[in-house]
Parts: C-alpha cells; structure tokens; sequence
C-alpha cells in the first residue's frame, strides 16, 4: 500500500494523481482542497482518496502545517509514503520518526531546494536540513534535472534521485489541440474574437514577480512597430487596475480567470507567442501543449526566479530566453518571430518534440515509478 501526503490538492495535479493511483493503487491523503486562488480551482478526486485535517499555527501561513498523518498510518498501513517535502510541513517529522517502527519506505516529492539561493549546504542552514532529510529518505524525487544536478554532488548516495519532470495532463492538452485544429486556427480566431493578425498572450497572475507590468512596457514598444498586433492576458491578480490604467490606448485585452481547459485551449491556440517576463512555470508546458513557444528573460539579480519548467524553453529552439531587463531586445525578438513564418514552423516542430519526449505526463508518472521500484527492490 502506497501513501501520496499533499498539503493542498490543485485541479492540475489529479490526472498524475490518478493515474500513479491507476498503476499502483496509491491513495492520496490532501489536506485543503484548493486554495483560495480561483486560479488554481477546487477539486474532488475520481479514485480512492483520503482528506485529512490539518492545523495550523500561524493563520497568515498556510504553508506552515501540522497534519494529521496518524489516521491514515493507522487506517491504511502503508508500505511507501510519498511526502511533499518542504520544510515547513511539520508533520513530515512524524512521519519520519514514526518509519522505523511502522516499517515502511519514506520517498520525498520537491523542489530539492530554493530557487532563489540555489542550494549551498555548505553555507546555509535550511540546505543543511534539506540535505539530511534527503539523507534520511529512501528516495527522493525532484521536478527537474536542474534540481539533480545540484543535489547529486551532496548525497551520500546519488542513485535515488529521481526526476518526475514537472507538467500538465499532456494526452488530454494535445487532444484538444487536435480538435482545434479540425476547426481551423482562423475559425477559432473568429470565434473567440481575436481581431488583429499578431497575438501575443500571456497566462498567468497578475503579479509584480510575474513581469506583468514590464509586459505592456514591451507591448508599447512592439505596438509602435507593427501593425495590426493584439495582447491578450488571462488572469487575475492585485495589479489587474493597474495595467488597465497602463495599458490604456494598446490593443491589449484582458480575459479574465479562466480555469477551462478548453476555452483557454482556443485562445492560445490562436496566438502565435506566449510573452512571461516574469517565473515561469507550468504555463509553458500548457503553452507547448498548443503549439505555443514562449518568450521569457534569463534569471537577473532580482529575479526572475524561474520554476523546473524553464528546463523545457531551449533557446531560440521551443522559445526565446533573453537577457534580463532588456526591453528593446525582447521586442525586437517578437517582431522578427511574428513576421518569419519558417522560424514558427521550424519551433512548432520542436516543441512537439519536447511535450512528447521530455514534459509528458508519462515523464512525470515514470519518475514516480522509478522510484518507487527502487524502494520496492530494497535499495536505500
């Protein structure tokens, strides 16, 4: 019996979910059921599942919980937990006190580290912790291959890292994109409004780390250069008013929250480049999944501090990494990729390429897979 602990259950993660459930019989143990953010959605599992409670102890930090991982133990009797590492689940604790004397085999399911500091245990305390527990643990499963090569010089024994790379539920993506294409892109365009012959969207929320104001300052400058070209945001977020009132006098439209994967499927289907000056994340696979490339800027002092996901934007080849905080360059880059239609075919391939080989949901289960059976085969 395998036991998956999350800490929040997000509508995007049930498809991984239920397939590993599919393949192994694992129940999922989730404490909140979607966050607040209407972006992320709420959600019920359609296989065997368990909602445990959870407490916690500063009420303006939810990342911050204790949960109740005694009902399950006992209820379930597990062989294999997989846990979200993070170091502010306190109850990862328990688990891990409690493994020697209930027998079963602990996996962790993270990050590996912060992506802001990198990872120094050398030098810093929280990468000293993270590095024992990765110790302590039977397996540890990481987003990303960055995450490995970093980790992997520090472990007593790199063979149980695992890469489960970070995505989406690509089968059903790419099927809707499928569909699309029956339709025609210019029909879709028509139907759902898109006017101008260039469109550029972006996906996301409305955050300052985002990039999204620097956005219109680069839509400005592409919108003075070229002709008949349209931004179109889908989000929502505290600086919304603001970028209305920036924005003023561009073709720029702003879409609203929008959770359906088919009706976002139309609109990045019908844009021609996906422009995030800001982290990114698994919007790019949901971009790639359609066709899309992406447009981004390399990691600068500040930021941005990109996700596992930047692993999949190879520059130039499914997208365009730029140097940080240059506005003129990254417009510049749109212009010539709008107006090249060999260049878009050329990405259109790649891209392809990178959904069905490296950031399919397949990628991501046979991570999990992976390491699972080393567990199961006795290794530590």
């Amino acid at each position: 019996m395998i036991l998956i602990f999350q800490r929040v259950l997000v509508h995007y993660r049930v498809p991984i979910f239920r397939e590993i459930n599919r393949r192994t019989g694992a129940i999922l143990c989730f404490g909140k059921n979607g966050p607040k953010n209407t972006f992320l959605s709420r959600v019920t599992p359609d296989f065997k599942h368990y909602q445990v409670k959870g407490y916690y102890p500063m009420s303006k930090i939810d990342t911050l919980v204790i949960q109740n991982v005694l009902t399950p133990l006992i209820k379930f009797k597990p062989d294999v937990i997989i846990v979200e590492f993070a170091l502010c689940i306190l109850s990862n604790w328990i688990l891990l006190f409690l493994r020697p004397f209930l027998g079963y085999k602990l996996i962790l399911w993270s990050h590996g580290y912060n992506r802001q500091t990198g990872f120094h245990p050398e030098r810093l305390f929280a990468d000293k912790i993270r590095l024992w527990w990765m110790n302590m643990a039977d397996a540890v499963i990481l987003y990303g291959q960055e995450g490995k090569k970093r980790i992997a010089p520090y472990l007593k024994n790199p063979e149980k890292i695992f890469v489960a790379p970070n995505t989406l539920d690509t089968g059903r993506l790419t099927e809707i994109r499928k569909q699309l294409e029956r339709v025609g892109k210019d029909n879709i365009k028509e139907q759902i409004g898109f006017k101008e012959k260039h469109n550029l969207i972006y996906i996301g929320r409305l955050l300052r780390e985002k990039g999204t104001d620097r956005l219109i300052d680069v839509f400005r400058i592409v919108s003075k250069q070229l002709n008949s070209v349209e931004l179109h945001i889908i989000g929502n977020g505290p600086l919304l008013n603001q970028l209305k009132t920036v924005s003023k006098g561009l073709k720029v439209k702003f879409r609203g929250s929008i959770t359906d994967d088919e009706t976002a499927g139309k609109l990045l289907y019908a844009s021609d480049l996906m422009v995030m000056l800001g982290d990114l994340g698994l919007s790019v696979v949901h971009s790639f999944c359609f066709d899309l490339p992406v447009l981004s800027q390399k990691t600068g002092p500040n930021g941005p501090f990109h996700g596992p996901e930047v692993e999949y934007v190879i520059d130039n080849k499914t997208g365009f990494l730029l140097p940080y905080g240059n506005d003129e360059l990254m417009a510049k880059i749109i212009m010539e990729y709008l107006l090249d239609n060999a260049k878009q075919k050329e990405m259109k391939e790649e891209i392809r390429n990178i959904v069905e080989n490296v950031c399919s949901m397949d990628n991501m289960i046979n991570g999990f897979m992976g390491a699972i059976k080393y567990i199961e085969r006795g290794n530590r």
